[in-house]
């Protein structure tokens, strides 16, 4: 069955308190000084750690700190590294995709050597404003990267859609042109539609992503899917700078997705529940009236046939 994995948050971490919602890891990212949040979050579950360290790309000149990554991955147990393929005009002198792709393979190289694990890429997001060379999201480029480095692939369906409107590609035929055989992992957020074109916003995950999730289930054969909402600040910006409010860390929503998740893979793997009732492991304390929050959740739990 399908592995689920979850960004670690303050709504994950509430979920967690009072139920045992169905989560095999939880996903952190290496953008900081996390120690003592690594330490938090592997309490809770496995952790999938994504990123190379305080901002890094795989395509800079200089990897991050080794012996700090190794001590992460120790304390972690992630069963791979997973980062961004990724590389901006400030990291090398002369970016041309072939310049690139050589890059990246030393550096995923070298990751490997120093960690001893398999280090997956994820295809990152084209805006037209953003200073990111078109080339990076083109689906041939992406599979020469995973074909010169022979790493696995990290969809992000989000970034996919928005790639594919930014660049002017019809959506599904962008999609289906990725190496999506070579998935090893989702990562799953619903984007937004704004005055400047769709958005990668981390917002939770409506019937048009599940439409979309199923659509790549019949192409990629994932060992883990990320819900990736929640753990994103509730501030964004607009492609001119300005702040906006995103409200995305509701432990009502996240529970909901999750449940629908849960839900999905035991329906592929072919075990489904065949009695509505709350899942075992899901109890809320019932010694006390349950609030609105955990109301929210026993009503999206049993809407959906739990």
């Amino acid at each position: 069955m399908i592995a689920l994995s979850a960004n670690d948050s303050s709504a994950l971490r509430s979920l967690v308190r009072k139920i045992n919602p169905p989560l095999d890891f939880v996903k952190v990212a290496l953008e900081r000084e996390i120690d003592s949040q690594l330490q938090s979050a592997r309490a809770l579950r496995p952790v999938l750690l994504h990123g190379c360290g305080d901002l890094w790309r795989i395509g800079m000149a200089i990897l991050p700190d080794l012996e700090r990554l190794k001590r992460w991955i120790a304390v972690s147990n992630t069963p791979y590294l997973s980062v961004h393929l990724d590389v901006q005009p400030e990291d090398m002198a002369h970016l041309t995709p072939g310049a690139a792709l050589e890059r990246i393979a030393i550096n995923i190289e070298a990751l490997r050597e120093a960690t001893g694990l398999e280090v997956a890429l994820e295809n990152v997001a084209h805006y037209a404003w953003s200073e990111r060379p078109r080339f990076i999201t083109d689906p041939s480029w992406i599979e020469a990267a995973l074909e010169m480095t022979q790493a696995p692939l990290v969809l992000d369906i989000a970034h996919a859609r928005v790639s594919a409107d930014h660049r002017g590609d019809n959506a599904e035929e962008y999609m289906a042109a990725l190496p999506l055989e070579k998935t090893i992992e989702l990562h799953l957020s619903a984007p937004r539609m704004e005055a400047d074109g769709l958005r990668d916003r981390h917002l939770p995950l409506s019937e048009a992503e599940f439409d979309w999730l199923e659509w790549v289930l019949v192409r990629a054969k994932p060992q883990t899917m990320t819900l990736e909402y929640a753990g994103i600040p509730d501030l964004g910006h607009t492609a001119d700078g300005r702040e906006i409010r995103i409200p995305r860390n509701d432990p009502s929503r996240l529970l909901e997705n999750l449940a629908q998740l849960d839900t999905l893979r035991k329906r592929l793997a072919g075990q489904l529940r065949q009695a509505t009732r709350l899942p075992q492991g899901w109890h809320i304390d019932q010694r006390r009236a349950p609030n609105r929050e955990e109301e929210l959740s026993i009503g999206s739990i049993r809407a959906m046939g739990y």
